[in-house]
């Protein structure tokens, strides 16, 4: 009985996390890329939302709805631009 030759060559991979990993992206490397894309962009997303937060991002200039704060209120002293009364 006459074996085929080999052609190419043989990939083995263990069957460790970083072995699985290395294995994905041997096998289908379109799909690890945009996985990893998917991560960063999450990662980059909360840190936009909590610098959003820490910067008190929702004192809006411009708002949809008035809202009346009194003087002794601790929120008070973060308003950036207050009505002004020029015509």
């Amino acid at each position: 009985m006459v074996l085929p030759k080999e052609i190419g060559h043989q990939v083995r991979f263990g069957k460790s996390l970083i072995e699985l990993f290395r294995r994905g992206c041997w096998e289908i490397p379109e799909i690890m890329g945009a996985s990893g894309m998917a991560i960063v962009g999450l990662g980059l997303a909360l840190i936009g939302l909590s610098n959003y937060a820490k910067n008190d991002g929702d004192n809006k200039e411009y708002k949809s709805y008035y809202c009346v704060i009194r003087s002794d209120d601790p929120r008070a002293k973060l308003i950036r631009n207050p009505v002004k009364t020029e015509y």
